[in-house]
């Protein structure tokens, strides 16, 4: 999750380079300049979704990301000691996840913008149900899954891997056009919401991993001490 998150980082971090310095322009933070004049070409080039036929969150390196972010999810249910039915059905976002990544590639070098790719956004759109129905189902079948620990978990785990899923994609569209200054389709700095995602959930599931084997070993003397006559 954290290579994912880099590698998103960089991807939108070089999609907007032609808008180093306008990024503001003209939003709600910075509304006075002048909005004539305050946009190069290319920096209108990338609002508009023309630089390489694609938006930030369809390029290469989110696409490795999404890839990435899959796999992270079905490496976590791999690992777990679940029912093989749970497991079945918990690997569902992952595969959707890594589905898009592998959709995404096959779409390359097609004239038409990838985001209109039918398989594409059909997978998007249901990203996050899918993940609902796998938190759901792990949350039935697996009683232990439902403890303080576990559970939060994979709350965590699930937003950052289904960060390119369409509930996500369209907040973030909608909240960076709060603070655009610009009139293209595509709001300056779309993506840095999606790379803040990942990234929160990554760093959180990294401190919640570490911090779940010193709470197990705090609880067992305790346990002892009950069981003392």
């Amino acid at each position: 999750m954290l290579v994912a998150a880099g590698a998103t980082g960089r991807s939108t971090y070089l999609y907007w380079l032609p808008c180093r310095g306008s990024m503001l322009r003209g939003s709600v933070i910075n509304y006075y300049v002048d909005v004539g004049r305050k946009f190069s070409p290319g920096c209108k080039q990338a609002m508009d979704g023309d630089v390489a036929l694609v938006v930030p969150w369809t390029s290469g390196l989110n696409l490795v990301a999404m890839a990435l972010l899959g796999v992270a999810w079905l490496t976590l249910v791999v690992g777990l000691r679940w029912r093989w039915m749970t497991k079945a059905v918990a690997a569902l976002p992952g595969l959707a996840t890594f589905a898009v990544a592998v959709a995404g590639a096959a779409a390359i070098g097609d004239p038409k913008p990838l985001e209109y790719s039918p398989p594409l956004m059909a997978l998007v759109m249901f990203l996050e149900l899918l993940a609902v129905v796998a938190l759901v189902w792990i949350l039935v079948w697996q009683p232990e899954a439902r403890g303080r620990h576990i559970g939060p978990r994979l709350v965590v785990v699930l937003s950052g891997t289904t960060a390119f899923g369409f509930v996500h994609l369209i907040s973030e569209y909608f909240t960076m056009l709060r603070f655009s200054g610009g009139n293209g389709d595509t709001p300056i700095g779309y993506g840095y919401l999606i790379f803040a995602t990942i990234t929160i959930s990554a760093v959180l599931t990294v401190i919640m991993t570490l911090r779940a084997p010193q709470k197990v070993a705090d609880a067992e003397p305790h346990q002892d001490d009950r069981s003392r006559p």
